[in-house]
């Protein structure tokens, strides 16, 4: 969840209450609150609540709260003589626009700013790859024509925020910190999207501004672009940026006309979004006996507006940065919040029902037991192992493997498909402590076309019995005499050629109650290719779709 820090005198200036007052209320609209050593507030936040962002937006929320200020907040929507024209951009497709009056920027207010747009930036805009957002002076702009387009590399010269000197936009790419950092993530064919006011460079979304239009103490009037690959989403940061900024600028909101080929809007829209609930099931849902004033009241108070239009049901009107509320259940939360959850009281089930392991989850307690009566170790070994050495023991290729994109270590790059890896690693590092009898139970994961994932994951034992003579006799013994204890028995046996096992010493079997496995001697060239010089016998039995009787 984004974690916010103030300077404790601008939540008492925001908030207009005392420190004490000011966490009490923080804490009822579900922040996590503390003040650090050296006296700042930290907040902990919903990461679907972005309007809380910014200290004018948790103010905002407070004042409803509080009762200061209810209903939907209204905004000053004004024309701008800004156009913005935008060329088809492959890897950005999407521009949109506009300007806050009366921000009047001051040192305290540039650093929560900045916080405010990284933080919307890592959140809602996956780290900008989904969702840029520059803000800029909007008096220092040379011209009221935006142009956005995708050019080359090359050509496009500016000075970057934070530089001395101009430089090409490759460059910037290439040498500068924000450059090395992002610049990949719009970039194709040696061209990248590029803001023009006029004809100088502004911004290089998702990368950097122009060193032109930077915001600085001192700035009244702010410019905002928000550029990215989802239509939606870049809308949306729009509307929650606009409207926290319009907080602290009076309510004066700037609209721009975009023109993207033939098709114009003009943005931000921050009309509100209508909902009908029932007021039976919001009381249902809360456990409680409210009325329809209570819970008009209470979404007033959520900076919602409400009306009931008949007994039992109530229109709301949700404003356009609260793009979080999708449906009734939502709006129940914020009567909730705005009661106070502990008001709540809780409320036991009326019939107590109890909890029992799943029928596979006896048969490995079971399984457990009776291996370790019968000599063997219980080994729990790594879920990540090494592809070539999978690829080794089972003769699959990395194609049929769950290999890890970015693994930490080259030891650990594949998930287990096989058991089988991790007790003969056991078995090559205890060679000393021969006859050796170790077993494990877990997870493996293996390819599966038909699967949303294409991957599938199987519950399976594998039992490892390495001895001077370890034979295909010892393994079924053993194997055998677990079944029947756990109430089971074989009923087909089919030879089984694969490896890691010997041609003609290996078996595939199958019990009454569903469980499915290959045992038998495992090849010696493949033991002697993995550093052991014992005969080893092993089984892996597959129990995911145990059926006990």
């Amino acid at each position: 969840m984004p974690v916010l820090k103030f300077k404790q005198e601008r939540v008492i200036e925001a908030l207009g209450l005392s420190l004490a007052k000011a966490l009490e209320v923080l804490e009822r609209l579900k922040a996590e609150v503390s003040v650090l050593p050296d006296g700042s507030v930290e907040l902990e936040v919903e990461v679907d609540r972005p309007d809380l962002y910014s200290l004018e937006g948790i103010a905002r929320a407070a004042r409803g709260l509080l009762g200061k200020e209810t209903g939907v907040p209204r905004y000053e929507l004004v024309n701008t003589d800004i156009l913005v024209k935008a060329d088809d951009v492959p890897t950005r497709p999407y521009v949109v626009a506009a300007v806050v009056w009366n921000v009047n920027v001051d040192e305290a207010f540039l650093e929560e700013l900045i916080q405010f747009q990284e933080k919307l930036h890592n959140s809602h805009g996956k780290n900008r790859e989904w969702v840029a957002i520059g803000l800029h002076d909007y008096d220092k702009l040379p011209s009221r024509e935006i142009y956005y387009r995708f050019d080359d590399i090359d050509y496009v010269r500016f000075r970057p925020l934070g530089h001395d000197k101009e430089m090409t936009l490759r460059r910037v790419l290439e040498e500068t910190e924000q450059g090395i950092k992002y610049g990949k993530i719009s970039l194709m064919g040696g061209k990248h999207p590029v803001l023009y006011s006029g004809s100088e460079v502004i911004s290089v979304p998702p990368v950097i501004n122009a060193e032109l239009t930077r915001i600085e103490p001192g700035t009244r009037n702010i410019f905002i672009d928000v550029t990215g690959v989802h239509k939606q989403l870049v809308l949306n940061v729009l509307k929650v940026l606009v409207a926290n900024l319009a907080e602290r600028g009076k309510g004066r909101i700037g609209l721009v006309e975009i023109h993207h080929g033939d098709y114009i809007e003009r943005q931000p829209n921050l009309e509100s979004k209508q909902l009908n609930v029932e007021v039976e099931r919001i009381s249902e849902w809360l456990g409680l006996k409210l009325d329809v004033t209570t819970i008009v009241d209470a979404l007033k108070r959520a900076r919602f507006d409400a009306q009931v239009f008949d007994d039992n049901r109530i229109r709301v009107s949700v404003p356009a940065y609260r793009f979080d509320v999708l449906g009734w259940v939502d709006i129940a939360e914020e009567v909730a919040i705005i009661l106070g959850v502990n008001s709540i009281r809780p409320k036991y089930p009326e019939k107590m029902m109890r909890g029992k392991l799943l029928e596979k989850r006896y048969w490995e307690r079971y399984a457990r037991l009776v291996l370790a009566g019968l000599g063997f170790q219980e080994l729990y070994s790594y879920t990540l192992v090494n592809c070539e050495k999978q690829s080794l023991i089972t003769g699959l290729d990395k194609a049929s493997m769950i290999v890890i994109a970015n693994p930490v270590s080259i030891e650990l790059d594949c998930l287990r498909s096989t058991l089988l890896v991790g007790l003969l690693e056991a078995a090559r590092i205890n060679t000393h402590s021969t006859p050796l009898r170790v077993f494990e139970i877990g997870d493996v994961v293996t390819r599966d076309r038909m699967s949303d994932t294409q991957t599938t994951t199987r519950s399976r034992i594998g039992i490892l019995y390495m001895a001077y003579k370890a034979g295909y006799e010892d393994i079924q013994a053993v194997v055998y005499t677990l079944l029947r204890s756990l109430g089971d028995e074989v009923i087909e046996v089919m030879p089984y050629q694969g490896r890691p096992f010997m041609k003609g010493r290996a078996a595939r079997i199958k019990s009454i109650q569903g469980i499915e496995g290959v045992l038998g001697e495992l090849d010696p060239a493949i033991l002697e290719e993995i550093g052991i010089d014992y005969p080893v016998a092993a089984a892996e039995l597959d129990y995911t779709d145990i059926r006990r009787q």
